[in-house]
């Protein structure tokens, strides 16, 4: 074991090691989070339902069919914008929680709050206030 300034010096570098690798791990799982919530809303906006639906947690897809999300979101406008500046994550015991708040705007200028939350990369919640509509439908 290494004592004074030589045992102070790794001891800081081994510290300094394992934030930089945790911040590393939750921000490469952050930004594969916010990639799945852009593509959710380009797949719905696009008539894409199924693809949107795969995106779903179980708990949320085996309760809600794709028919019903198609129903819930139709002639979604497609954001040309999507912003997210409100992120929080946490990983615990394996477990990645990430929550985004945010905006989309649409080519209409039609603005919407955007509400994701993801586990282990996959949606359990999200909320699109007012839905802009004009996109895609299946009639």
């Amino acid at each position: 074991m290494l004592k004074g300034p030589r045992g102070l010096i790794v001891t800081l570098l081994g510290a300094a090691l394992v934030i930089a690798g945790a911040i590393v791990f939750g921000f490469q799982g952050q930004k594969g989070d916010a990639d799945i919530s852009r593509a959710f809303l380009t797949h719905m906006a696009a008539g894409e339902v199924a693809e949107a639906h795969d995106l779903l947690h179980p708990t949320i897809s085996e309760r809600h069919s794709a028919g019903e999300l198609a129903t819930l979101l139709r002639g979604m406008e497609p954001f040309t914008e999507i912003r997210f500046p409100s992120i929080s994550f946490s990983t615990v015991n394996g477990r990645r929680t990430t929550e985004f708040n945010g905006s989309g705007t649409t080519a209409s200028g039609c603005e919407s709050d955007l509400e994701f939350h993801l586990l282990n990369g996959e949606i359990t919640f999200f909320d699109i206030t007012p839905l802009c509509l004009g996109g895609a439908t299946d009639a």
